[in-house]
């Protein structure tokens, strides 16, 4: 027996050291810098959209919420996406736990991304163009595309 706490006595540290340099590894929240130009306030996001005669795009988040992450590393990092939206869109990020805005619009689930015109009234009717949930990319960029065709048309 006296072998045996030895042994756990030495395995025991090796593993708990072991078991946090994973653990640190697989939790890093470090990812690409996002490509997007985020705004912070509804009221600067509004003044550059009618400036510039863009939409507004609101993605709400949360820093609790791993699906906004996902899109904070995977999606928002991507090149030609950020040029996209940076072309396109005024984009305002809204950190759920720091604002009330989703109050106003309803805003249930995250991450979800909702379109203003310049004149601040919401593109669609009810939640027609409203993305809820994590997007790639590619699948981001086609429910992007479908708010320009809405809002020039």
């Amino acid at each position: 027996m006296g072998g045996l706490l030895k042994l756990a006595k030495v395995a025991l540290p090796v593993l708990l050291v072991t078991l946090l340099c994973v653990g640190a590894a697989g939790c890093s929240s470090e990812c690409g810098e996002s490509k997007v130009d985020w705004v912070h306030s509804l009221d600067e996001a509004l003044a550059m959209a009618r400036s510039d005669n863009k939409p507004v795009m609101i993605d709400f988040y949360a820093d609790w919420c791993a699906p906004c992450k996902k899109m904070d590393c995977e999606t928002y990092t991507d090149e030609e996406l950020g040029a996209f939206i940076n072309e396109k869109f005024v984009s305002l990020k809204v950190n759920v736990d720091k604002s009330n805005l989703e109050n106003d619009y309803g805003v249930k689930y995250l991450p979800t991304i909702l379109f203003l015109s310049p004149d601040g009234t919401e593109i669609g009717q009810g939640q027609e163009y409203w993305i809820v949930g994590y997007r790639s990319p590619e699948a981001l960029r086609g429910g992007l595309q479908a708010v320009l065709d809405a809002w020039t048309s």
